[in-house]
């Protein structure tokens, strides 16, 4: 079984790839109207200054995977007690064939464990703990392992970032909290071809904006009506070119309405 993940899309209405941004020619605010060319070297996005809505720019990041403890000292121990711990991710996927045909989600694990036999009555907060600790990583579909950690905490870390923040459901008493916070990866190589198929990527690692704006279509309720729907682009700039960080600098400015050549704001684009 394959094991894998799918962050929640974005709804894009374009995307396009800058493997080597000039900030001087590839981003460009004139008479009020915001051009933004492609790999190809045309411009790809087009956007009036009065029509930008918001925008939101991350960095690369290859994602930091959650890890989070579970700390059992509350929890009320009885001889041959029955307790559970489920654990949910909320990106994972799995394919049962290994194949992707299937969009198969396979997220919540739950794990039952009793504390009778050997165990000393009345079994320990330890006791319960370590039990756990061997279901878990007994579980070869699990994409997450776990370790028993002093305090009687069992600490859960989440295989890759991508799977997302971990959800714990825990028995009563115990005490769940985050010992490394969840990152969302942002901008890799499988990210992009997501939005742009066939991509020609030389750097698996970029920088993203979500730009929002009002874009006109037309409507059929009157003969030559348009109504202004919100909707979203993706920029990419490899985040490793010499030219990124003039580009990411001058395409904020713009955005934020702080780009210093006020004039450019001015007039309204020839149409």
């Amino acid at each position: 079984m394959a094991i894998t993940f799918k962050l929640p899309k974005i709804d894009n209405d374009s995307a396009l790839l800058l493997n080597t941004p000039v900030a001087a020619t590839d981003v460009v605010l004139a008479t009020g109207l915001l051009s933004i060319k492609d790999e190809s070297g045309s411009v790809a996005l087009t956007i009036k200054a009065s029509d930008l809505i918001n925008f939101n720019y991350d960095a690369y990041a290859a994602g930091t995977a959650n890890i989070v403890d579970v700390d059992l000292t509350g929890v009320t121990m009885v001889a041959n007690g029955v307790y559970t711990l489920t654990i949910y991710a909320p990106y994972v996927q799995n394919f049962f064939g290994g194949g992707q045909e299937s969009g198969a989600i396979y997220q919540t694990r739950t794990y039952t464990v009793s504390l009778g036999g050997t165990i000393a009555v009345p079994p320990t907060a330890q006791d319960l703990r370590d039990a756990f600790v061997t279901r878990i990583n007994a579980d070869v579909n699990a994409y997450f392992s776990a370790a028993g950690v002093a305090g009687d905490i069992v600490r859960i870390t989440a295989d890759n970032a991508g799977f997302g923040p971990l959800t714990i459901e825990a028995p009563a008493g115990s005490t769940v909290t985050d010992n490394v916070a969840w990152v969302s990866p942002v901008g890799s190589s499988d990210e992009v071809l997501q939005y742009i198929p066939n991509a020609a990527l030389v750097s698996g690692t970029y920088n993203r904006y979500v730009i929002t704006y009002r874009k006109f279509i037309r409507h059929n309720i009157v003969n030559g009506l348009q109504v202004a729907k919100p909707v979203q682009a993706i920029v990419y700039l490899k985040s490793t070119d010499a030219g990124t960080a003039a580009t990411v600098t001058k395409l904020t400015s713009i955005l934020n309405g702080s780009y210093a050549t006020v004039a450019d704001y001015l007039g309204c684009p020839a149409v």
